[in-house]
């Protein structure tokens, strides 16, 4: 066998990671005789890491004392303290006790950052680092780890050349001679100064900045911060100041001319439309009194529709005009009115799920388990609390997406990584990704069962769950190929998959499935990137969207309307479409830089982010209000937001039946 990745196991060979992983491979169990020779293996710990004593184990430092244990005899916790704080002071994680008013000052007074992880963003020129604390922007790139992730020296560091010195008298910002000034990648830093904290007489440098925004940004007015272009004049103030707001009628309209207003609207002035039944009433709306002034006495004589006005202003108006009523519009005639189709013009549209347009209005609804909010266009889930199922590391999170609840649901070998996860909603299973044993496993909510699927050669970044078909598939990028087991079947020793798709793949990375239509889709991320789409069985493929794609790392179906998403690495934005390809949207969002799966449920996206290590949710129409939801020392990776309601008794394909008859894989062909 090879020394170094393989064990003996009789005859045969088995890798050196399924030793006494708690499954029983050789005849004899001598894989599982986990004494110190098959267990004690020589490491060395990474920088900011400790070993676990008598152990392989390594734990980041942060571990120590932070009320969990991390290493199986418990040591992380011993000799902690553990008064309680005294009045006035607030506790750290790691039991450490410092004063109320120092929590979210912008420094990491508990020395493990749990005073600055869940705060407001950093004061003025500090920056936060991934882990959670702030430090001033003066130590980014000064070759010094001040995070400790070290996420403050990144790759792409570089020194601005400006020279400064030293602060010779004391507190006070003064441009100093001698120091480099680093700058975060997006900024340029023009000047640089010191000062000095009073309480501990350190002398930090600062940066003072100049907002330099991506190339799809805008920078506010007042210099503090970027905002995405699509969020310009879109009637929302996303800039503190305002300033995405600022001149946008004269951006849309020709100068000089009156703001365009709905049929049943006069304009009042160049920002403002009134209800056209308030002209010529005989009271002055108008600031101007434009809709008292002019021709009110002249009556009206047209053939109007609905209503007719007279036009107080004259030239270029009419003397006289029709007007429609809401939710009606003016016809090329000037006379007629035409139906307004809500349910069309509006963008996106105005209901969340499905919307019915009527004579002059329209009505929302919601589909199967969904329950208009009292708004009338908002659809929210019914039964039970909607939960996002998160892999963190070694551990599976149950985080409740109405409350806030987080649980760990699973925790497996701290050696072992819990990669892709989906859920099986008829037997209330979860799979997932080992990335440690290249394994596909289960573990029961309900009982807590556990077993393996397929037990290595998965080298897989996604895997997917058809509940209805009864299988499970998964990517293989570096083969190139789509691959398919029974979700029942057992490990018998030998793998029983069959590969579904293979030889025009070009590293296949996403994939998501639509069991009721007996569809999957995936994401492809070589050179010619593009979103596909094909029966179960592999048949029927085609390219969905080839354009505008860098690296979609991410896929998530949104059946209630009827979209895919996606999250793009390379470009750094969500996009969305129709499952035909069409009404393509893209939203750059600057926060999107490492993602790994995401899910949509009702109006939020949400999706994992590997290089801030942290969880976070969107407006999936928006793009907006941004929220981070887990944060914790450890890469997330899967998620999921399963639906624990039973599937209908009439959602069958033909392999729910008698799994279609085939003795072994059936794959749906709808």
């Amino acid at each position: 066998c090879a020394a170094s990745r393989q064990a003996t196991c009789g005859a045969a060979c088995i890798p050196v990671p399924w030793l006494c992983d708690g499954e029983r491979q050789c005849p004899d169990g001598t894989d599982e005789q986990c004494g110190c020779e098959c267990c004690s293996l020589p490491t060395v710990c990474e920088a900011k890491k400790v070993q676990c004593p008598g152990t392989h184990h390594c734990i980041p430092h942060w571990e120590l004392c932070d009320r969990h244990q991390d290493c199986e005899d418990g040591w992380d916790e011993e000799g902690c303290p553990q008064q309680p704080c005294l009045p006035g002071q607030w506790q750290c994680r790691n039991r450490v006790c410092i004063m109320a008013e120092w929590k979210c000052n912008g420094v990491d007074d508990c020395g493990d950052s749990s005073d600055e992880d869940v705060c407001a963003p950093c004061p003025p020129g500090m920056v936060r680092c991934d882990e959670g604390k702030c430090i001033l922007e003066s130590l980014m790139c000064n070759d010094e780890d001040d995070c400790l992730d070290g996420t403050d020296e990144p790759s792409t560091c570089g020194e601005l050349l400006v020279s400064a010195g030293q602060h010779p008298h004391g507190p006070g910002p003064q441009q100093v001679m001698g120091q480099p000034c680093n700058c975060l990648p997006a900024y340029s830093c023009p000047v640089c100064s010191a000062r000095v904290d009073i309480s501990s007489g350190n002398l930090y440098w600062l940066a003072f900045i100049h907002l330099s925004c991506p190339r799809t940004y805008m920078a506010c007015h007042d210099g503090t911060e970027c905002v995405a272009q699509e969020y310009m004049c879109d009637g929302e103030k996303d800039c503190a100041d305002g300033s995405d707001e600022d001149g946008c009628d004269q951006l849309c309209n020709t100068p000089g001319q009156p703001a365009p207003c709905l049929s049943h609207e006069y304009p009042c002035g160049l920002r403002s439309c009134l209800n056209a039944s308030l002209v010529c009433d005989g009271r002055q709306d108008c600031v101007d009194g434009l809709d008292e002034a002019g021709n009110c006495s002249v009556p009206c004589q047209l053939s109007c529709a609905h209503h007719c006005y007279s036009s107080p202003q004259g030239p270029p108006l009419s003397p006289q005009r029709c007007w429609c009523d809401l939710g009606y519009q003016l016809a090329e005639d000037g006379l007629s009115c035409v139906d307004i189709d809500e349910c069309v013009e509006q963008g996106e549209g105005p209901c969340s799920q499905t919307c019915l347009n009527a004579p002059g209005s329209y009505s929302c609804g919601c589909l199967p388990g969904y329950l208009l909010e009292p708004d009338g266009h908002v659809c929210k889930l019914t039964g039970p609390e909607p939960t996002l199922l998160v892999a963190v590391q070694s551990e599976v999170l149950s985080y409740g997406l109405r409350s806030g609840h987080e649980e760990v649901l699973l925790v497996t070998d701290k050696d072992r990584v819990v990669f892709s996860l989906d859920y099986d909603l008829v037997e209330r299973k979860v799979f997932w990704m080992d990335l440690a044993t290249d394994s596909i496993r289960w573990q029961d909510f309900d009982s807590d069962k556990k077993g393996t699927l397929v037990k290595g050669g998965v080298r897989s970044d996604c895997i997917a769950v058809d509940w209805l078909g009864r299988n499970l598939y998964w990517t293989d990028g570096a083969a190139g190929q789509v691959l398919a087991t029974r979700l029942g079947a057992a490990w018998r020793g030998i793998p029983e998959y069959t590969v579904v798709m293979d030889g025009d793949l070009v590293l296949p990375h996403s994939l998501v499935l639509q069991p009721l239509a007996g569809l999957l889709y995936w994401s492809e991320v070589g050179s010619h990137p593009r979103l596909m789409e094909a029966t179960m069985d592999g048949s029927r493929r085609h390219v969905l969207l080839a354009q505008g794609l860098g690296w979609p790392t991410a896929l998530a179906l949104d059946l209630p309307t009827w979209r895919i998403f996606w999250l793009d690495e390379k470009l750094g934005s969500i996009g969305s479409a129709r499952l035909d390809g069409t009404s393509v949207k893209v939203l750059q969002l600057v926060w999107v830089q490492s993602p790994f799966a995401m899910a949509v449920c009702e109006g939020q996206l949400y999706w994992s982010e590997k290089k801030a290590w942290s969880v976070q949710q969107v407006d999936k129409a928006s793009g907006k209000n941004r929220t981070v939801l887990i944060k914790r020392h450890g890469q997330p990776h899967g998620l999921q937001v399963p639906t624990w309601t039973s599937p209908e008794p009439c959602c069958t394909n033909g392999c729910t039946k008698s799994n279609g008859g085939c003795a072994q894989l059936c794959l749906p062909n709808p």
